[in-house]
């Protein structure tokens, strides 16, 4: 059967999107200096019959394709399709199949993707089931879990997942806990920073915005979890469709762990003062000995914003 996935998928990506030319290439600020560098994006949403979705992705791809250094990493933050169809997933695979030139590619879930409600139809089980195929049948970095982890250029990236059904909310089962105590403790060790990604940001971190999308009732566990070791920790995580505020909220430093709210790539953003709500929005991350700059880029439309965060390891 998945033969007939790989081939549905190729010819999928062929009809509902053709490049529109040639990507001009863009630069880190510090090629010779730089160690690692990634791409995020989030709540792409990747819908059946939306011509504009299916646009905006593979212009998204083509942009990162045409980066004079290439990222070691492509993370999306989950809310990757709209209802979690077969159709749909078979669409988005496709078009990382035919344009991706990433090499690492680490998918997190969101509640789009695998709990049943008014976007999609089936059980929690069966729709992680269906994440979990399509991710091994497309992708180098194999999974068992929709929670998984990767070291990449000395650094750990560490992607999180809601073990069932929690609606709008997160659960993390104690399985998920114990693995990720694990991960974090070996990461400690590297003495780097530490990488992480989920669809849902902890309660109090983004309070003003839609808080029954947050994690819900785990997330002083999760906290006490991220906290327990010497790591320097970026949380990135999406969900919220926040937008970019000109006063740097989406931006939190707590200690040693920093959030970084990642804007709506494929859904128009509800909150937010800069005039750069459209979609189409993601996160180039830089990551040098003594710094991470994270510089807000318009992938759709191949260009910079003026909004860049620079954090100290």
């Amino acid at each position: 059967m998945s033969w007939f996935i790989k081939v549905f998928s190729a010819i999928l990506a062929v009809f509902i999107f053709s490049s529109s030319g040639d990507v001009a290439a863009y630069s880190p600020t510090d090629k010779d200096n730089m160690r690692t560098s990634f791409t995020v994006i989030s709540d792409v949403h990747l819908e059946g019959n939306n011509a504009q979705k299916h646009k905006a992705f593979g212009e998204f791809l083509l942009d990162t394709a045409g980066a004079e250094v290439k990222s070691s990493a492509l993370v999306m933050c989950g809310d990757n399709t709209m209802n979690g169809q077969s159709v749909e997933m078979s669409m988005l695979y496709g078009l990382i199949n035919k344009y991706n030139t990433i090499d690492n590619v680490l998918m997190a879930v969101g509640n789009h993707d695998i709990c049943p409600g008014k976007h999609n139809s089936g059980d929690y089980d069966a729709l992680k089931n269906r994440f979990i195929r399509y991710n091994n049948i497309f992708l180098d970095h194999k999974i068992d879990n929709p929670y998984h982890s990767a070291v990449i250029d000395g650094y750990h990236f560490i992607v999180l997942s809601s073990d069932k059904d929690a609606g709008i909310a997160q659960y993390i089962s104690p399985e998920q806990f114990e693995w990720l105590d694990s991960t974090l403790k070996s990461a400690s060790e590297s003495g780097k920073p530490v990488f992480l990604f989920s669809h849902w940001p902890l309660n109090n971190v983004f309070e003003d915005v839609w808080q029954e999308g947050h994690v819900g009732e785990q997330s002083e566990e999760l906290y006490d979890m991220l906290t327990k070791y010497d790591n320097r920790v970026f949380f990135f995580t999406g969900h919220l469709h926040m937008g970019i505020y000109k006063n740097g909220y989406g931006v939190k430093e707590d200690g040693k762990i920093t959030y970084i709210n990642i804007p709506s790539f494929g859904s128009v953003n509800d909150d937010g003062d800069a005039d750069i709500q459209d979609t189409g929005l993601g996160l180039q991350v830089e990551v040098y000995d003594e710094a991470v700059a994270v510089k807000v880029r318009d992938f759709v439309n191949h260009e910079w914003t003026e909004f860049e965060y620079h954090f100290d390891i």
